[in-house]
């Protein structure tokens, strides 16, 4: 197994264990794991993994550590924090490009004309597991159309608790008030 040993232990010149806390998220053939020792250390690399309980800690740690030392590669001074200040830069920049059209639009056809939408927060463990996206987004595309719109006509602080029992309590209550087929706006009399 000497040639398959995982890349933390090929650098700590250890011998790689069938159960090696490192293999899984480091393999033999982990070509950004050079960047990531040069930048944290083999062997803190190793103390962060064993302090994670989960497998799932220990990915994302992996992931992490890995973006942490790709930054760092391209920025050697600003790093991460670089790129937080570039992203916030492009985000304040279309906030400002979406008040402007707003305004521009409120002009020509009146403020209470003009559509309003609220952001939608993230709930504290959106995050925690690997499934939580695909869940999310799963349920989102289960919502027909009145209950979309109802979701983004609402004020934030209402959209967040009506999310958290519809789909992080598993509830599965309806938004349009349960009134049956022809509820998600599609027309059903004929005049």
């Amino acid at each position: 197994m000497a040639s398959n040993r995982c890349v933390v232990c090929k650098i700590l010149k250890e011998t790689c264990s069938q159960g090696c806390i490192s293999a899984p998220y480091f393999p033999s053939n982990d070509t950004s794991f050079e960047d990531v020792s040069n930048v944290f250390g083999a062997m803190n690399i190793r103390k962060i993994l064993v302090d994670l309980n989960t497998p799932e800690q220990r990915q994302i740690a992996a992931n992490c550590l890995r973006y942490a030392a790709e930054a760092r590669r391209r920025d050697p001074i600003s790093s991460c924090h670089g790129i937080i200040l570039h992203h916030k830069n492009i985000l304040n920049n279309i906030e400002q490009d979406i008040e402007s059209t707003k305004n521009e639009l409120e002009s020509y056809v009146g403020p209470d004309r003009v559509p309003k939408f609220f952001d939608l927060p993230m709930p504290e463990d959106f995050l925690t597991t690997s499934a939580s996206l695909d869940f999310f987004v799963e349920k989102i595309k289960s919502l027909n159309a009145v209950q979309k719109n109802q979701l983004m006509q609402l004020p934030a602080a209402d959209a967040q608790m009506i999310m958290g029992k519809i789909f992080w309590k598993g509830e599965d209550q309806k938004m349009d008030g349960g009134h049956g087929p022809g509820a998600d706006g599609a027309s059903t009399s004929a005049g």
